[in-house]
């Protein structure tokens, strides 16, 4: 199980380690549990078109990696410290818990 919650950290995550994986790193990872928060730039009052796409991205690259989306959580403010990173006036959107299962692992009992 690998579990990112990495606060703000995980879009260069996604585009470093899920985008550029060739069925190496990814490929021992059962479980991929991640916190997503958005906008993705403070400066941003909400998500982007541009971050949305971005965002579809990835899911279909995990999807290619043998990657399923099996539940996930929305929350309003998870996250105190990204809070505090967001300038004056602007609230962080929301932030996204997502749930992976890899299914090309066998499932051993």
């Amino acid at each position: 199980m690998l579990k990112v919650d990495i606060d703000v950290a995980e879009w260069p995550f996604l585009r470093d380690v899920v985008l550029s994986d060739k069925g190496k790193h990814l490929s021992t990872v059962r479980q991929l549990l991640m916190e997503i928060h958005t906008p993705r730039f403070r400066h941003q009052p909400a998500l982007s078109a541009a971050d949305l796409a971005e965002m579809i991205l990835y899911v279909r690259r995990l999807n290619e990696l043998g990657f399923s989306l099996y539940g996930s959580i929305r929350r309003g403010n998870c996250c105190g410290v990204v809070r505090e990173m967001m300038p004056p006036g602007v609230k962080e959107r929301c932030c996204v818990e997502a749930f992976f299962l890899n299914t090309r692992l066998s499932v051993s009992h």
